[in-house]
């Protein structure tokens, strides 16, 4: 197994090694976590809670105000680096779902994880969901981000549960070392 080496490589580098480990913890042991008694319904209420979440946020502009912010405007928050607040643990619970990994970064200057239409990974870091900037405290009523918030709260507390799992697990099956599994951070 490959483990992080570099203190400071530069981003992109440094997603694609935590994709290559996601990727052989993945296919060393992804049946059996898909096996395991307890995951499969984690995972179904997980996908149900990411959806309810973003027909909240859908439905309250989030979604429309980050795209213009970010794809017309050239601002936005998923600036180059940003991936790298996703954990293994957060990138093996993608290829849990079926998503497949970019192979490049698609849009110069952002996160690995943009493409043209949005954000290419489905299982997403806390800061990548409860991202409320000023822009949209101005554009979205109290009240809907509260209810988004909410929402959000189920997600989260499910991709906890999940990662948390899923730490155990492997910890169970491979021996206590595997501590790079929540590592994040910015370059």
């Amino acid at each position: 197994m490959r483990y992080l080496r570099e203190r400071r490589p530069d981003p992109t580098k440094l997603i694609e090694e935590k994709m290559a480990v996601a990727e052989e913890l993945f296919n060393l042991w992804g049946e059996s976590l898909l096996r395991d008694p307890e995951l499969p319904e984690l995972l179904k209420a997980y996908r149900q809670a990411v959806e309810k979440s973003n027909q909240a946020m859908e439905a309250a502009g989030t979604f429309r105000e980050c795209y213009l912010c970010s794809v017309e405007e050239g601002l936005g928050c998923c600036k180059i680096g940003l991936e790298n607040e996703c954990t293994v643990l957060i990138l093996l619970l993608n290829r849990l779902l079926g998503v497949e990994f970019p192979k490049d970064r698609e849009v110069p200057g952002r996160c690995f994880f943009v493409g043209p239409l949005g954000c290419k990974i489905f299982a997403r870091p806390m800061l990548c969901r409860d991202y409320f900037c000023r822009r949209l405290h101005k554009k979205v009523p109290e009240q809907e981000m509260i209810h988004i918030t909410q929402i959000l709260n189920d997600e989260l507390t499910l991709l906890y549960r999940i990662t948390s799992l899923m730490r155990s697990r492997l910890e169970f099956w491979t021996g206590d070392f595997m501590q790079e599994l929540d590592l994040t951070g910015y370059i």
